[in-house]
């Protein structure tokens, strides 16, 4: 129904069952249309079988402001169902109520078939008379949740949507993750968690005595390391020493890196002395020498040793047969 349409004259949010009941009545409405005036009902239904519901039949049981039955809506019939196991149905279907003085509304359901061809027949004409409810798990384990949270874990399971405190009775079950389960089944039909592991693992006095235990094993863990690593005096002074090695430690490597430093420094100075001692000596010793030379080059003339014809030179010198000058 949608909401802005109908004004609510009646709900019914509990989960409703009966021993026996395939089903179970999630919740009931009953509302004015506010356009027409006509009144009108609907209910969720959740199936609890482990085979697919094909078709419901119930009747409506319709009551005035004093709780007085003034109608009844006999043998509705929602057919052509395939709803599986945990899955809630039917709340989009509306059923108009002939008496708009109707002021709550009663379901009995009169079957219900299956797909295996199997069906309920509800020949006692039995009531929605037993509320299905569970407490939330960590208002009834409080603290001792964590102890559960960790049983969870050591055993694989996932604790996660385990939020609700299980409850066993003698024809049927209520997981810790909400589902119906029938007394012989012995795995949740939803989470498939084992019912004799929720016994064991939920009990108050189970978990007690596991916080219990922990606490003593941390307790002898924290002797047996105190005992192997000295008294609390011993261990401060043991620390002191080893801050004050690392502080040595420390300096040490300060001392090393600072004399690594100085001594890269003697001998860049070094290298630069050197230098400034070559450059010095060739400009001083080498250089002017060149330059003298090079000068005395550029300012002498090339003396011509041939000798001049008229020196007479010749004149002087023996002659051979048949020479002439």
């Amino acid at each position: 129904m949608a909401e802005d349409n109908y004004k609510m004259i009646e709900t019914m949010n509990d989960n409703m069952w009966f021993i026996g009941s395939p089903v179970i009545l999630c919740s009931m409405r009953l509302a004015l249309d506010m356009k027409t005036g006509d009144v009108f009902t609907s209910a969720k239904f959740q199936n609890v079988m482990s085979e697919n519901i094909r078709s419901i039949s119930f009747d409506v049981i319709c009551y005035d402001e004093s709780r007085e039955p003034i109608n009844k809506i006999e043998n509705v019939t929602f057919g052509e169902l395939d709803v599986p196991r945990n899955t809630e149905f039917g709340f989009h279907r509306k059923i108009k109520v002939p008496d708009i003085r109707t002021r709550n509304a009663e379901y009995v359901i009169r079957s219900v078939s299956f797909s295996d061809g199997q069906s309920f027949e509800n020949t006692e004409y039995r009531r929605f008379d037993t509320k299905i409810e569970q407490k939330n798990i960590y208002s009834v384990q409080g603290d001792y949740n964590k102890q559960f949270l960790d049983l969870c874990a050591r055993s694989g399971i996932d604790g996660i949507n385990l939020v609700l405190q299980p409850e066993f009775d003698d024809d049927h079950w209520l997981c810790a993750c909400g589902a119906f389960n029938w007394s012989n089944e012995e795995k949740c039909s939803q989470c498939r968690i084992s019912r004799s592991w929720l016994i064991k693992n939920t009990d108050l006095e189970a978990l007690k005595k596991r916080r219990e235990a922990q606490e003593a094993d941390a307790q002898q863990v924290k002797e047996l390391v105190e005992a192997m690593s000295g008294s609390e005096e011993d261990r401060a002074a043991e620390k002191a020493e080893y801050e004050a090695m690392n502080d040595r430690i420390k300096a040490e490597q300060k001392k090393r890196k600072s004399q690594r430093l100085r001594r890269s420094i003697v001998i860049i100075l070094g290298l630069l002395i050197v230098t400034a001692g070559i450059i010095y000596i060739l400009m001083t010793f080498v250089f002017p020498d060149f330059l003298e030379a090079e000068e005395y080059l550029d300012g002498t003339d090339i003396v011509n040793t041939a000798l001049p014809a008229d020196t007479g030179i010749y004149d002087r010198l023996p002659l051979t047969d048949g020479a002439e000058i």
